[in-house]
């Protein structure tokens, strides 16, 4: 049975690595196939094996296909993505802000159709009509766009995210009188989040979290600090505290019975073990509501039934079966979270843990503190050295204390500030008076924590990021640390010190590269990043929003750190509109930006600087002061002697001329970067005779609002030989030079080219 789950949920895990979905008129083949596999006699046990797994192997690709071209049914027509529509749904997210929300909507009606099935959405919403709330009924009038998201190397998937969540469509409430609340019921955690917040403690944000598996409150600080002390498991309802809730509910409810049975009733022992277990689900099936049935809760709540359904009937299975088959049928349950990063972290600690106990068993009778802290020490050691590879991989990010940290926290927040969350929480929906007493204690004991970990988490080596490593390498260093903590003679040691040779090697000798252009995907603005020998040369950081979401944190920083840079060396910033520059306040305040060049010092005409070997050359504005924001852009051109690249900001066609007039042929360029994302006003006929380019790059957002780049413009590049990328549609664009020439490749077709990360768009 073991083998057969194994190959089922390997096939599965396939279906990460495809680029494309097999053909819907393929999967009656592959279901048939299956069937045929299974029916095939088998004459020896052998035989019989490798039917059974190569059946299983097929129906996971089935599943998973299946599962791809269902998705992709419910995706909305291309209709209601051009205009304005009117939407009826109900809201399912938690709302933390009355005067601004971002919230997903369970929608059964689109203009005057009603959806076949419900879909979800997710919208934005400034300054709402009404206070919004869960459990809402509302009917609004919404601008829709596709699932779409940035596309950078480091960067966090926001279109594979909403894959994984079954969202089909994101955009923003429009302002419009007929806006309604149709139905006002609110959810019964939304009245416990109003509860909470109303209390205004100093720890709100973590409260909510740890009550109610809510995190939208919790600021960039916060997030910095989570991730600099390793205790993002700590800070949502998850596998820990469901287990934790779990026992406590079972040795509650058991004592209760025993005590009754006993006390009150006088008669004989009886066996409470079934009632207990019962209840208990019950109750834990409750927290898990609490966290608003969230994949990490369902998914240890499943593994927690499928145990307690092995205690009803009787039956023992091993560690190894019960995690294949909770695996099994949680990608059967939910198969889009197996795109989601909380799938491999969640199961992938639970597997570690199984290893840990099977390793080192606990055979102390009784309970002793010795043996309980040598346990939690190895545990943590274990877990922070095995989840060390996928946490790396997945965020290029190591935090060094996170061991000792949660040595101290772990305790505290699962014994002590979990429980007490929990009984307020039950409180206030008993209307228990008191209960915001229990919550202000709770207050108290978070600070303390809190003022403790940020202590140790700001300590200069207790985190740090590290360059994008692939997958293989640290599957390899992988298995090492498991043969190293395997028992001495089982696999020799020297085979784990071969498999760390690629992460040494990978990390004493970093990846050297003649230059590198990469025009990052920043929406609607542009940021252009030159790399050479190991440094960055930016030209233009992209936009800042009032939200706080700005290009540096979620594009910049990701990306630089990937490749292992710790510092810009020389930052250009053409002019100073906010989709050009508004990011340049958060990425000073994360990152040392050596030298900063802009229209209002160095960066005009003739200026030059001589940067890792290469020449850049201002060769615009001559004064600033007598043109427009836009037509004072900085114009550069950066070239190896070979081949060149061309910076022109916003300028238009009348500063094109200027620079024609004054350069002619010297202006062509290998690379452009077409003006103003685009614009009609720019990219004239003559200018793009003249630059002759190669390479043409629009930097411009998803279905922006102007429609860039134009038609005519587009059309204009077409009618000559240059090869032409939108980052709206490739993502990044990245043109590697060499001796060879030069080697172009796009995020979305070459670096991360997965179906359900990407659509045929634009």
């Amino acid at each position: 049975m073991d083998g057969r789950l194994f190959s089922f949920i390997a096939a599965s895990i396939s279906a990460l690595f495809w680029l494309s979905l097999p053909a819907l008129a393929i999967l009656p083949i592959i279901l048939t196939l299956a069937i045929l596999l299974w029916r095939l006699p088998g004459r020896n046990s052998t035989l019989l094996t490798i039917k059974s797994v190569s059946c299983c192997f097929v129906l996971g690709i089935f599943w998973m296909a299946s599962v791809g071209h269902w998705q992709q049914t419910w995706q909305l027509p291309a209709r209601d993505f051009t205009q304005g529509v009117w939407v009826k749904g109900q809201v399912k997210s938690l709302i933390d802000d009355e005067n601004s929300a971002r919230f997903n909507l369970k929608i059964s009606r689109i203009e005057d159709r009603k959806l076949i099935k419900d879909v979800l959405i997710r919208l934005s919403w400034k300054q709402p009509t009404w206070p919004l709330k869960q459990g809402q009924l509302v009917q609004l009038w919404v601008k829709l766009k596709p699932p779409h998201g940035l596309a950078n190397q480091g960067g966090f998937h926001y279109q594979q995210w909403l894959f994984s969540q079954s969202i089909v469509a994101t955009g923003y409430v429009k302002a419009n009188q007929n806006n309604s609340l149709v139905k006002s019921d609110y959810s019964v955690r939304q009245r416990l989040l109003d509860g909470i917040v109303a209390l205004k403690l100093d720890t709100t944000p973590w409260i909510a979290a740890l009550s109610l598996g809510h995190r939208g409150l919790l600021a960039p600080d916060d997030w910095s600090l989570v991730q600099r002390t390793g205790i993002a498991h700590l800070i949502a309802i998850s596998g820990l505290h469901l287990a934790l809730v779990g026992s406590l509910c079972y040795l509650l409810i058991a004592s209760v019975l025993l005590f009754c049975y006993r006390v009150l009733i006088k008669g004989q022992n009886a066996n409470f073990y079934f009632i207990s277990v019962g209840i208990t689900l019950i109750a834990t099936l409750g927290y898990a509501y609490l966290a608003g049935f969230g994949l990490p809760a369902l998914r240890a709540w499943l593994m927690l039934a499928l145990t307690g359904l092995l205690v009803f009937s009787c039956t023992h299975w091993g560690f190894r079966r019960i995690l294949l088959v909770g695996v099994s049928a949680f990608i059967v349950l939910f198969p889009l979270s197996l795109f989601g990063q909380s799938f491999w972290l969640s199961f992938g600690a639970v597997s570690i843990i199984g290893f840990v106990f099977w390793r080192w068993p606990v055979r102390h009778q009784g309970f002793s503190i010795k043996t309980w802290f040598a346990s939690m020490c190895r545990l943590q050691l274990a877990l922070s050295l095995l989840m060390l590879p996928l946490v790396a991989w997945q965020f290029s990010f190591v935090s060094v204390a996170a061991p000792v940290i949660n040595l101290l926290a772990v305790p505290i927040v699962t014994l002590v500030i979990v429980p007490m969350c929990l009984l307020g929480v039950i409180m206030m929906l008993l209307s228990i008076p008191y209960w915001q007493d229990v919550f202000t204690l709770v207050d108290v004991g978070l600070q303390f924590l809190l003022d403790k970990l940020s202590l140790m988490g700001s300590w200069s080596g207790a985190a740090f990021s590290i360059q994008a490593i692939p997958g293989i390498v640290w599957i390899c260093f992988t298995i090492a640390a498991l043969i190293f903590l395997l028992p001495r003679g089982l696999i020799s040691r020297l085979l784990a010190l071969i498999l760390c040779v690629p992460l040494l090697t990978y990390g004493l000798n970093p990846v050297k590269r003649d230059w590198q252009i990469n025009v990052m995907d920043v929406g609607q603005g542009l940021s252009v990043v030159v790399l050479k020998d190991n440094k960055a040369l930016v030209y233009d950081v992209g936009a800042a929003y009032p939200s706080g979401f700005n290009m540096a944190d979620s594009v910049l920083l990701p990306f630089l750190r990937s490749n292992g840079l710790r510092e810009i060396s020389a930052l250009v910033v053409s002019h100073f509109d906010n989709d050009h520059s508004g990011s340049l306040p958060a990425l000073r305040k994360t990152m040392v930006v050596k030298s900063l060049f802009t229209t209002k010092d160095l960066c005009r005409q003739n200026w030059q600087l001589t940067w890792q070997g290469l020449s850049v050359k201002a060769l615009w504005p001559d004064d600033p002061s007598l043109y427009s924001d836009n037509n004072s852009s900085c114009v550069l051109r950066v070239s190896d002697g070979d081949f060149s690249l061309l910076l022109t900001g916003d300028i238009d066609a009348s500063v094109e001329a200027k620079l024609i007039a004054r350069y002619g042929t010297a202006l062509q360029s290998n690379v452009l970067i077409a003006p103003h994302h685009g614009s009609n006003t720019s990219s004239s006929m003559v200018f793009i005779d003249t630059v002759k380019p190669d390479f043409v790059v629009f930097s411009q957002g998803f279905m922006n609002r102007w429609g860039f780049p134009k038609t005519a413009v587009a059309e204009r590049y077409q009618q000559t030989d240059a090869q032409l990328y939108r980052t709206s549609k490739h993502g990044q664009v990245q043109i590697s030079i060499d001796d060879s020439g030069a080697q172009v490749s796009t995020f979305r077709q070459n670096i991360y080219p997965y179906w359900y990360a990407n659509r045929s768009i634009d």
